[in-house]
């Protein structure tokens, strides 16, 4: 007995020792920084003992043993950023999600939305620029305007400071459509919308499109539409926390952020607040005053997704306070600033996929109650001049998708946007005592009501084929001074484009299109005192219609992308800017205004690790009756930038030269030529921790940069370090 029990004890050791050990399955996805997944990324183990690739759902598996307490895992491909994780293996069985940083991006590979549909850059028949979220990060913009700047085709206008409004192809103000999250962002002042109040930081990816969109958006898209998509609660950036921090010399700016976000299971919750303070920047010649500002913004986003359907709601808080408009006249004893500036956007979305046959259905809400007040003080005689202004704007839009088959694809929707609730109130204090009070705007309300539909084809081999049309009616209103008056009209707007597709790396595309605007509330109805001097509105102007051609052709091969563009832009009753005296402007309509332009852009990489990229335009801008030149037409202008890396660190030295204003238009004056030379730096320690460096204007030159006869002096030399930190 003794022996069988012996052996049988025997018997069970070997067994044991020869049993494998309890093997663990390792799970992962990896993406980009977009959320897109990575296929063909070799994944390395154990310091490369053993190797898997990701499959066409970025996905990747193994089996581990679990005799250790770690493993060491390391990500490589030659278009990303290697990226290393070290797994406790008691976390193995939580599935991994890695993401990679691009080394480089060609155009072409980026999604437009800002058409309302999601398609590939290089398929649209529109000229497009797209600034993603890693070129945000490392530009460190201090505003959504800056952040495009250098962007072909785009420019702005504006008496400088942060208070600057986007200009594309030649046309600002109200003709450029400014959105956020869809969300149709307005403005009283007299050079429109600039979107100051919303962080960069805060942005997942910016659009803009160079060609009239008012068949999608209605009025005010003549010029095209800048739109800035917020990161959202699933953004890969957000993690658990992230944390950005910058800092300025040449304003003394200081800049901090910081995002919580979490998800559980089909809800995520990302929260945000983003601070920024600056004093009075420094040109090359000395002190611009009353060029300083305070932002406050705070944001809220949540969302539900299942397979069929998601639901989205965002607010966002934003406060400025004491926001300088500089002069060029730089003086002391007057000065021109917003004490306090307010934006509240809410934001609700709602998309299905199940409630139509090869169709989808998207609802998109939004309210922004807004207020500013403008002080303009004269020390001397002890006189302040204030303007007040509240709004309520909200809109509501509603689009069907569907295949109706394998070629041809319907989108139709209506939409109706409203500004309320508008007050505009004019006072002036002489030695602490009130004056004068006057309501220029009192009571004012203006309603857009559309409805369009699209159609896109691409039955026709190597051509797509886009065309659609919108029917407008709008209806403005306000007491002004006491006087009731009203307007109201209709307009029609039509879209046909054509994409030409030869060999997947040459495209052909032209655009026909019309476009309208109406006369803003401010435009038509405010007489009184403005950033700059006075306004004086008015009630007959006519709401401007445009015919808008495009056409250009696209090169796009595996380390080349080049682009060249014609177009021509006409507006009939084009409302201008007149000056009256030296202290008072406005607004008429001239017979009709007409910009042409051409426009040049490239991005190649001789080298793995090298990218030189550019763009350049010549526009010029007159009217047909007059052949005066038209306001707001920028010089010629060329940029040129490299960018190198070696690892995880880059470097980049950008160059933009600009042509003398040798002919304003008539509220403008004519400026010399300029050139400035940035530099960038940056290194990426991982995808969760980057540190940057720039250095803007490095000659310290001074220079105007646009035709304003009331622009400052830009700034001089700018040094910025800062860091973002991802959890």
């Amino acid at each position: 007995m003794k022996k069988i029990v012996g052996l049988s004890f025997f018997l069970a050791l070997a067994g044991l020792a020869a049993s494998p050990l309890h093997c663990l399955e390792v799970r992962g996805k990896v993406m980009d920084i977009y959320n897109q997944p990575l296929a063909r990324i070799h994944v390395l183990i154990d310091d490369g003992a053993r190797s898997t690739e990701t499959d066409v759902n970025g996905e990747f598996n193994f089996t581990a043993d679990e005799s250790g307490t770690n493993l060491k895992l390391r990500f490589e491909s030659p278009q990303y950023h290697q990226e290393t994780k070290t797994l406790a293996l008691k976390d193995a069985t939580v599935t991994l999600k890695i993401y990679l940083i691009p080394i480089r991006l060609l155009k072409e590979e980026i999604t437009v939305t800002a058409l309302n549909e999601a398609e590939k850059a290089i398929a649209v028949p529109f000229a497009q620029n797209i600034v993603p979220a890693i070129t945000i990060k490392e530009n460190q913009p201090e505003t959504i305007v800056q952040t495009v700047q250098n962007s072909p085709g785009v420019h702005f206008i504006g008496k400088g400071g942060i208070s600057i409004t986007p200009s594309i192809r030649g046309l600002a103000r109200r003709r450029i459509l400014l959105l956020v999250g869809g969300a149709r962002i307005t403005s009283d002042r007299s050079a429109g919308a600039s979107a100051q109040f919303f962080p960069p930081e805060l942005a997942q990816q910016i659009e803009i499109v160079r060609s009239a969109a008012s068949v999608i958006y209605g009025s005010d898209a003549i010029g095209g539409v800048l739109q800035v998509i917020p990161r959202g609660a699933r953004s890969p950036e957000a993690g658990i926390a992230a944390l950005n921090l910058s800092g300025n010399t040449a304003n003394q700016r200081v800049n901090g952020g910081l995002s919580l976000s979490h998800q559980f299971k089909k809800l995520s919750v990302m929260a945000s607040a983003q601070y920024s303070r600056a004093d009075d920047y420094g040109s090359a010649e000395g002190r611009i005053l009353n060029s300083g500002y305070r932002y406050f913004t705070a944001s809220l986003t949540a969302s539900y997704e299942t397979g069929a359907r998601g639901f989205s709601l965002s607010f966002l808080k934003s406060a400025g306070r004491d926001i300088g408009k500089p002069e060029r006249a730089n003086d002391p004893l007057v000065s021109s600033f917003y004490p306090q500036e307010n934006a509240n956007l809410l934001n609700i979305s709602f998309h299905e996929d199940a409630l139509v046959a090869n169709g989808s259905l998207d609802v998109s809400l939004f309210l922004n109650a807004n207020d500013y007040e403008l002080n303009k003080v004269k020390q001397l005689s002890r006189q302040i001049d204030i303007a007040k202004n509240n709004a309520l704007d909200f809109g509501v839009r509603a689009t069907l998708r569907k295949n109706l088959n394998r070629r041809l694809e319907l989108q139709a929707g209506a939409d109706y946007y409203g500004r309320s609730n508008v007050d505009m109130k004019n006072e002036t204090w002489k030695k602490g005592s009130l004056t004068e009070s006057t309501f220029p705007v009192e009571n004012g309300r203006r309603g857009d009501l559309g409805a369009y539909a699209t159609l896109n084809y691409s039955g026709l081999a190597g051509f797509d084929l886009v065309g659609g049309a919108r029917l407008g009616s709008f209806s403005r209103s306000a007491v002004s001074d006491g006087v009731p008056l009203e307007k109201s009209s209709m307009a029609p707007a039509f879209f046909l484009g054509v994409t030409r597709r030869i060999k997947d790396s040459l495209t052909f595309f032209f655009n026909a299109a019309t476009a309208y605007r109406l006369p803003s509330l401010s435009e038509a109805f405010y007489t009184g005192i403005t950033g700059r001097t006075s306004i004086v509105g008015n009630p007959g102007l006519k709401p401007e219609k445009s015919l808008n051609l495009d056409a250009g052709v696209k090169i796009h091969r595996k380390d080349l992308f080049l682009g060249a563009y014609l177009f021509q832009t006409a507006i009939r009753d084009m409302i201008e800017k007149f000056p009256l005296s030296d202290t008072a402007y406005t607004y008429d309509n001239i017979e009709r205004g007409r910009i042409r332009g051409l426009e040049l852009e490239f991005q190649f990489y001789p080298l793995k690790q090298l990218e030189i990229f550019g763009n350049a335009f010549y526009y010029r801008g007159t009217s047909t009756a007059s052949a005066e030149p038209l306001n707001d037409i920028p010089s010629a202008k060329l940029f040129l930038g490299a960018k190198f890396w070696i690892g995880r660190f880059w470097g980049e030295a950008d160059w933009l030269a600009s042509a003398a204003a040798r002919h304003p238009g008539p509220a403008e004056i004519a400026v010399p030529a300029y050139s400035v030379i940035d530099l960038k730096a940056g290194y990426y320690f991982s995808n969760r921790l980057f540190l940057f460096a720039k250095i803007a204007n490095l000659l310290d030159r001074a220079y105007y940069a646009n035709a304003d006869p009331d622009i400052p002096l830009a700034k001089g030399f700018d040094l910025s370090i800062g860091m973002n930190l991802n959890l």
